[in-house]
């Protein structure tokens, strides 16, 4: 067992589950938007330090992203617009 899964944050887990974001009353819809992407990193915390750089950077690539509603239905949108 390494360190990371004995981490009480860190869950083994064969599939990845996302939630749907709660039904609001406010003036828009609320959506719960996945942005996926495979990155190498020395920890899981340096993979999201880079992820998070990538997202904030103006010469990166725009992402593909699934956005899901709170009924459940999931689009997906490429933002490079192609």
């Amino acid at each position: 067992m390494t360190k990371e899964t004995q981490n009480k944050k860190t869950v083994p887990s064969k599939r990845l589950m996302i939630g749907l974001p709660p039904t609001e009353a406010g003036p828009e819809l609320l959506y719960r938007v996945v942005y996926m992407i495979d990155i190498n990193a020395e920890n899981p915390r340096q993979a999201a330090e880079r992820v998070h750089m990538l997202m904030q950077d103006a010469e990166s690539m725009p992402p593909v992203l699934d956005v899901l509603d709170s009924h459940g239905r999931c689009t997906r949108v490429d933002l490079c617009g192609a």
